[in-house]
């Protein structure tokens, strides 16, 4: 017996193309699930940022962003899996790839991003570490967490 496996396509999106599936899961997730504010989310900062999208069997399913604050740092944002699709492990293809690429930058040297307390099991796999104190953004506790580049 063959199990169907579903088709996962991670893109890193051309800029401003495909963001309107971005926003879409990003509000599900971040604005109806986690109630956090559309100010808060809809920032105004996508346009400086590289954008990645996940279709699985051609349905938008995960999205992140990356923005790179000076010339050493990657930092990874809005990391949202839609419902339907968790289980799939489709948080850790996303990141495994903005690893690579961020890995791939000239110049990086350190790998950051603020991570909700509840899920610093799932980035401390991926080889971040948490630092300082814990804080909230959008009402939620976080910790900042980093990592080094991939060696090239």
């Amino acid at each position: 017996m063959t199990e169907n496996r579903p088709h996962i396509e991670i893109s890193k999106l051309e800029p401003g193309t495909g963001l309107d599936d971005c926003f879409m899961i990003r509000r599900k997730v971040f604005i109806d699930e986690q109630h956090v504010s559309e100010e808060e989310e809809m920032d105004g900062l996508d346009d400086r940022a590289d954008q990645y999208l996940v279709h699985v069997d051609g349905r938008p399913a995960a999205t992140a962003r990356v923005r790179y604050p000076d010339g050493t740092k990657g930092k990874v944002e809005r990391v949202a899996v839609l419902r339907e699709f968790r289980g799939l492990g489709l948080g850790q293809k996303i990141m495994e790839k903005i690893i690579e690429d961020i890995s791939d930058r000239h110049g990086i040297k350190e790998i950051l991003l603020a991570a909700q307390t509840r899920v610093t099991g799932f980035y401390e796999k991926l080889g971040f570490t948490a630092y300082g104190e814990e804080f909230l953004d959008a009402n939620i506790p976080h910790f900042w967490m980093t990592r080094p580049p991939l060696a090239k």
